[in-house]
């Protein structure tokens, strides 16, 4: 209609984005990425790091969302998928994440071309993030025997 005054319309923006960029605007992924993997790594052929990395809530027993995640980490870098998840199923998430990382750094490297993510959650993905958080939480507490223990298993 001539003359009139439609405004245009706006699609909603996607949730997730995945796009080719010619910078690298996460270089901080991909290198949380790679020290993830190297000091993974290191534990797996070397040992525990002689560090104390809990915070104080573990000493009377009390497990956070984390605990027990670079056993996680360190039990799938030795190929036991059992106990990594025994000690906690965000293992698997940062070894993936970590090797994603590492592969794109290497093609970005290579190619000059940078596989970027955009994830934009929204309140009913942050809801269910939160949610995840908190059930693993509980399943943490429920294993803190196990996660009190020194070493792997």
């Amino acid at each position: 209609m001539p003359g009139s005054m439609l405004a245009p319309t706006r699609w909603p923006r996607p949730l997730i984005r995945i796009c080719w960029s010619a910078r690298n605007r996460q270089w901080g992924w991909d290198a949380a990425g790679f020290v993830v993997l190297l000091a993974g790594g290191a534990m797996a052929l070397w040992g525990m790091f002689p560090v104390d990395l809990h915070g104080p809530w573990r000493y009377p027993g009390i497990m956070a969302p984390a605990c027990g995640a670079t056993r996680s980490v360190v039990a799938l870098l030795h190929g036991d998928a059992v106990m990594a998840w025994r000690y906690n199923p965000l293992g698997f998430l940062m070894v993936l994440a970590a090797a994603a990382g590492v592969v794109r750094l290497v093609l970005g490297v290579l190619t000059r071309r940078w596989l970027t993510l955009f994830v934009r959650p929204g309140p009913l993905g942050w809801s269910a993030l939160v949610l995840l958080v908190v059930a693993l939480d509980v399943r943490q507490q429920g294993h803190a025997a196990l996660l009190m223990s020194t070493g792997l298993r």
